[in-house]
């Protein structure tokens, strides 16, 4: 008796397990050469690379149930069908647990269901290539297969993405809750308007009633409804970007209370540029409001208080100026008697000095600016004459000039003078001991530039941003001025350098010093 080996299996399941190498190539193929998909996909590979042999085995699996059912059902034999019917009910199982799985792993559902698509069709094709006789029920099975694979990974992957939305709503509504920040969403074409609880109760709104714009508009301060209703246009523009950003004042529907509120928000357009939807939150910032106003009513008085303290002061230091005047000019007073006076008299111009501080502090926060009155002149005798005064008091710091171009402008010259005699006295100030004070004053174009440079300690970098506001202290670890004291030089300089349309800038290095330009536009006048 021939031994002819163990028969060949010569079913359509199996000659399909004996291609599973050449439809994973063609399936593989098939993804990456897929114009649908997006290039950073098709360069990555396929989706269900890891998946779709397996489940390839669930289809086999499947093919070949299915061919003993059919098998035994020609035959005749009812009991063994139930069971082999079971056996194909057990492969189905099996591809849906495996579309379970694969949609667990975050699949992406788009990308999922093309795959798959590819999958039946390589199937057909290689069965067709091979020669593998596909009947009505092996055809059905087949797409029934992939259809099941199909249905459950999209249901699954939609599960999946809406658990993970009403997840990411739900961390949203907390989150919000926690910040006291409301929600709210307008339909543009229809004027329906969505607020949640936030948003209603910073309206002073109850839960009940509906909401629809004209209703919002009403609870709108009457001073701010026409700029809040331009905002809303304007972000309604497809050329703003749809960008919604405002303060405003509401005032409680019911409650009648005003409050400060901070609105964000963005437009949506559709594809004709039409502006569809809004959505944005609102913030309760009365409180901010009511400290910012607290402060500026502060500042107020004190400003108020520094002026009138300032007028106060200068007509009993107008007598003492005057009376040591006259002791120096005409009285019969002792060399050790004159010396007394003269440091009397100091003091007092010293004391001047700080009360034209304040009261200039005072212009400047109720003003705006400084006033100036330019007129015709030459700012390079203004500031030899500012820096000769100067070296009369400073003798022991010597300070050097350097002219250069013309000077000729248009200049306010007790302006100009006294923000030359505060940058300098800043830069003797906090100056190395026995160093010089270099001052230049150059054109640079159509403006003239003065440059105050002295070496010594650097200005510390988070001070620079600082550092020409009022009441500005010297540094912890410096030496305190001898000058005005209360921290107004640099303030006052730069309020000049501006009111005369220019600028001051510092640069500070330790290794450099630290230099003080200011800029100055000419304006030059004809004759100068």
């Amino acid at each position: 008796m021939d031994d002819a080996g163990p028969p060949v299996e010569t079913s359509p399941a199996a000659r399909l397990r004996s291609c599973k190498r050449d439809v994973i190539e063609r399936w593989t193929r098939r993804v990456r050469d897929d114009p649908r998909a997006a290039a950073a996909q098709r360069n990555r590979g396929p989706v269900l690379v890891h998946e779709v042999p397996r489940l390839f085995e669930h289809l086999v699996e499947a093919l070949a149930a299915s061919g003993r059912a059919e098998a035994l059902a020609a035959s005749g034999l009812a009991e063994p069908l139930a069971d082999e019917d079971g056996e194909l009910q057990s492969a189905y199982g099996r591809v849906e647990d495996h579309a379970h799985l694969h949609a667990a792993q975050g699949s992406c559902i788009a990308a999922a269901l093309r795959e798959l698509s590819h999958l039946r069709a390589v199937l057909i094709e290689v069965c067709a290539a091979q020669g593998i006789p596909l009947g009505v029920r092996e055809a059905q099975v087949l797409h029934a297969v992939v259809d099941a694979s199909m249905w459950t990974s999209a249901r699954e992957i939609e599960t999946a993405a809406r658990a993970a939305l009403e997840d990411s709503a739900a961390r949203l509504r907390l989150a919000t809750q926690a910040g006291g920040v409301g929600v709210w969403d307008y339909d543009t074409v229809t004027g329906k308007l969505r607020w949640d609880d936030r948003c209603r109760q910073v309206s002073g709104l109850g839960p009940e009633p509906d909401v629809d714009f004209e209703l919002f508009v009403s609870a709108i301060h009457p001073d701010d409804r026409a700029r809040v209703q331009e905002a809303v246009l304007r972000s309604q523009d497809p050329e703003s970007g749809g960008e919604y950003s405002i303060e405003y004042r509401l005032v409680g529907i019911r409650d009648r209370i005003e409050r400060w509120v901070c609105v964000q928000g963005r437009a949506f357009f559709d594809a004709a540029g039409r502006s569809v939807r809004m959505l944005g939150t609102v913030i309760d910032i009365s409180d901010r409001k009511r400290a910012e106003a607290e402060r500026i009513d502060e500042l107020a008085f004190r400003d108020r208080f520094l002026g009138a303290l300032s007028h106060y002061l200068r007509t009993p230091l107008t007598s003492v100026t005057l009376a040591t005047s006259v002791l120096m000019h005409h009285g019969n007073v002792t060399p050790r008697q004159a010396r007394s006076v003269e440091r009397i008299a100091a003091s007092a111009r010293r004391m001047a000095r700080t009360i034209d501080d304040l009261l200039d502090l005072t212009r400047s926060r109720f003003g705006g600016s400084i006033p100036i009155a330019p007129s015709p002149g030459n700012l390079h005798v203004l500031c030899k004459g500012a820096i000769d005064e100067l070296r009369a008091m400073q003798q022991e710091v010597p300070i050097g000039l350097d002219l250069q171009g013309s000077g000729a402008g248009l200049w306010d010259p007790e302006r100009i003078a006294q923000m030359v005699t505060n940058l300098v006295q800043n830069a003797v100030d906090y100056a190395d001991p026995g160093s010089a004070i270099r001052v230049a004053i150059r054109p640079r174009g159509e403006d003239v530039q003065i440059e105050v440079h002295n070496d010594g300690p650097a200005i510390a970098p988070e001070r620079l941003e600082t550092l020409f506001d009022p009441w500005q202290q010297p540094p912890a670890d410096g030496r305190s001025s001898t000058g005005r004291g209360l921290g107004l030089g640099l303030f006052i300089a730069h309020q000049i350098a501006k009111a005369h349309g220019g600028e001051i800038e510092v640069e500070s290095k330790a290794e450099r010093g630290t230099t003080f330009t200011a800029r100055l536009p000419r304006r030059e006048a004809a004759g100068c």
